[in-house]
């Protein structure tokens, strides 16, 4: 009985060592960027025209309101300082499906969230539809996909 409690606090120990790792590392990933991502919203010809100004490829985010995933994409996955480096090769805009039908149906969403890569003249590059692994999962398509545009 009196090696249980020092065994047992080894373990708890130990373990928490572990998870204060795991969190900084975590910390790390979702801490605030240095680099200053915005968001146009709902305004396809001010990003184009952006893109245009700065060689940039658009990245639009097609979403909804009522949409879990679009949701979890944007505060989840979108919010966090590894996102942001990678984003900023972009020219972002938010497109809401249900203000901006035309635009849905200009740009074939047959999905909510879709994600496309455009040229400055809103050609579409390549596309994502849903949602695909958590965050760290994630974030490598999405990389991936960017570089197409560069």
């Amino acid at each position: 009985m009196k090696y249980l409690i020092p065994l047992t606090l080894t373990l708890i120990l130990g373990a928490c060592g572990a998870s204060e790792e795991a969190q900084a590392a975590e910390a790390v990933t979702n801490e605030e960027s240095t680099v200053n991502v915005e968001w146009i919203h709902d305004d396809l010809p001010a990003a184009l025209a952006l893109a245009e100004e700065t060689g940039k490829p658009v990245f639009i985010d097609l979403y909804a309101d009522w949409c879990r995933p679009c949701v979890m994409l944007s505060e989840d996955y979108f919010s966090r300082g590894d996102y942001k480096e990678v984003l900023s090769q972009c020219i972002l805009l938010k497109i809401n499906v249900d203000n901006n039908p035309q635009l849905a149906q200009r740009y074939r969403a047959q999905s909510i969230p879709t994600l496309l890569l455009t040229d400055a003249s809103g050609t579409e590059i390549d596309r994502i539809t849903g949602v695909m692994g958590s965050p760290e999962e994630f974030l490598p398509m999405i990389s991936s996909f960017i570089s197409q545009g560069l």
